[in-house]
């Protein structure tokens, strides 16, 4: 702001020449010559200085003063918000997404996570044993998985998940399977062995989008989230044993205190 301004400001606000020297740290003088040099250059005068002590505003300097007013409460709100619009260095942080939550629950939760300034976001999608061994080699800060674990150093949360359905027609013979190490492949695999089923023919397909598009050309069945299917994919229920839950994995000890607080984020940002 004018610096003309801020000491015209401050004489009218003490009455006094040697006050608001003082409140600005400059001498006497100083505020005389600035003054001075305020008057020359609006070509009126703003204080009658007739007083001992005291100078009096004149009805140009009230005027100026209200205009002064907005002008610093508009330059303060300026700077402040300049301030909070430098960005500071993010921190890059890689999230791991299973197949399944990169499409149920993903979406969901991205704008939220976005809101954070503090992070740039990278996301991977991958099975949910390749999460977690990304996350034991700290290549991936926190994953989200399709089925619970047992790891040294490694921390699970519990949240919401799908329901789990046979998609595809019932008398199909092919079973598309995922990849080993993915969550589908786990709840597949005792969903056989609780039926007692030995599949004649497989084939393992290591994408969701690619399982969905033979099943949607009649190909297959296989067991899928009931959330992530087509319409118009047949689904058979399975029973409420197949709803299952995702899982907010990470270490169990994490250093570094911004990412030990984002999985606070994380988890609540998950559980709404």
């Amino acid at each position: 702001m004018n610096k003309l301004l801020i000491t015209f400001m401050a004489v009218y606000e003490t009455r006094n020449f040697s006050l608001a020297a003082k409140q600005l740290f400059i001498s006497q003088p100083s505020v005389s010559v600035q003054i001075n040099q305020l008057e020359k250059q609006l070509g009126i005068s703003l204080f009658d200085r007739s007083g001992h002590r005291q100078v009096q505003p004149t009805p140009a300097a009230v005027r100026l003063y209200s205009t002064a007013e907005q002008l610093r409460r508009t330059w303060e709100q300026g700077v402040e918000q300049l301030k909070q619009s430098v960005k500071q260095p993010k921190i890059k942080v890689t999230l791991g997404f299973s197949q399944t939550t990169s499409v149920e629950l993903l979406p969901r939760v991205m704008q939220s996570l976005l809101a954070d300034a503090r992070f740039q976001f990278k996301i991977q999608t991958m099975n949910s044993e390749s999460i977690l061994q990304a996350v034991v080699d700290r290549r991936v800060a926190y994953g989200i998985i399709e089925k619970p674990i047992v790891a040294d150093y490694i921390l699970q949360t519990e949240l919401p998940g799908d329901q789990l359905v046979l998609a595809g027609h019932p008398n199909e013979k092919l079973w598309l399977l995922r990849e080993p190490g993915s969550g589908v492949r786990h709840y597949t695999e005792a969903y056989l062995h609780e039926q007692g089923i030995v599949p004649q023919q497989t084939l393992v397909v290591d994408s969701n989008q690619s399982i969905i598009g033979l099943l949607t050309h009649g190909i297959g069945k296989t067991l899928m989230s009931e959330g992530i299917l087509p319409k118009k994919v047949i689904r058979q229920s399975i029973g409420e044993q197949y709803h299952r839950h995702f899982y907010l994995i990470g270490l169990d000890q994490q250093p570094n205190a911004q990412l030990a607080s984002l999985r606070v984020v994380l988890s609540r940002v998950m559980k709404q």
